[in-house]
């Protein structure tokens, strides 16, 4: 893979995961003094801020594992077949682990499990 496109990509996943990091410094503030409503309204914001920090976590996890990847020069390789996975689809989202083949390998896959 092209070492400028590998500095690429990896300035990239640093961005993605510092700003998750920031993000996750803010503290959420949520008043659940008061009436009902109110009570009711800060725990539907304090499940929906939880619900937020899983999928960040998870991202953040995704971007950990690609960037170890890049440096064990891996990166690029699709997981399953090891076949190269196109810079295109690397930029829309450079944490990705497959190729596009074996990403809707797996979705049919997991359509079948959910079937049964």
């Amino acid at each position: 893979m092209n070492k400028t496109f590998l500095a690429k990509m990896k300035t990239i996943l640093l961005a993605q995961k510092q700003e998750i990091l920031q993000q996750a410094m803010q503290e959420i503030d949520v008043d659940t003094e008061g009436d009902e409503t109110d009570e009711i309204q800060g725990n539907m914001l304090i499940e929906l801020n939880n619900r937020l920090n899983t999928r960040q976590s998870a991202k953040l996890a995704q971007i950990e594992t690609a960037l170890k990847r890049i440096e064990d020069k891996s990166y690029g390789k699709c997981q399953d077949c090891d076949e190269p996975i196109p810079n295109k689809r690397l930029l829309v989202n450079p944490h990705f682990q497959t190729c596009i083949s074996c990403a809707e390998e797996r979705e049919a896959e997991e359509k079948q499990k959910g079937l049964r």
